[in-house]
């Protein structure tokens, strides 16, 4: 027997971009949370989600290992990234004052960034998850520091 050919399709949608009553017709459901809980929710999740966006860790960093540097300096830093996404991580950390970004009235003009005040203590937490990292990560022999075996990650695009 010859089983049709089968069509998958994804609709891909921003919440922000439709309202989130079109996307479900399901019911709210009572989860015992109080609305200030719940807008907590909102801004951490936002937050978390702009943070852990690809390359943004690895640009705050980077910063963070010597302040100011100019675009060609992080780029090189950072192992893969490319320009375009380079700079759209800059602009979305400059935009969350993480990230300041300095125009100096040279001929031509020299950028410079540097971490804010906010980014410097994003930095001393960033700091704290790669303490854990390398406690539970670092491949020595192929296995982490508590003696479990590593798998590989596959990693497909």
């Amino acid at each position: 027997m010859i089983l049709p050919p089968i069509t998958v399709i994804y609709l891909v949608v921003a919440v922000d971009q439709v309202g989130a009553e079109y996307l479900s017709k399901s019911t709210t459901v009572d989860q015992d949370i109080t609305k200030e809980q719940s807008a907590e929710c909102k801004l951490l999740h936002s937050a978390w989600n702009d943070l852990t966006k690809v390359w943004t860790l690895p640009v705050i960093h980077a910063l963070g290992l010597k302040q100011p540097a100019r675009f060609n300096e992080l780029k090189r830093r950072i192992n893969g990234i490319s320009a375009t996404s380079l700079a759209e991580r800059l602009t979305e950390l400059d935009q969350r004052k993480i990230v300041e970004r300095t125009v100096l009235p040279e001929t031509p003009p020299r950028v410079e960034y540097a971490l804010t005040k906010k980014g410097e203590e994003l930095q001393e937490i960033l700091g704290s998850l790669a303490d854990w990292v390398m406690k539970w990560d670092k491949p020595s022999d192929g296995s982490t520091s508590n003696g479990e075996k590593m798998k590989p990650v596959v990693r497909t695009k």
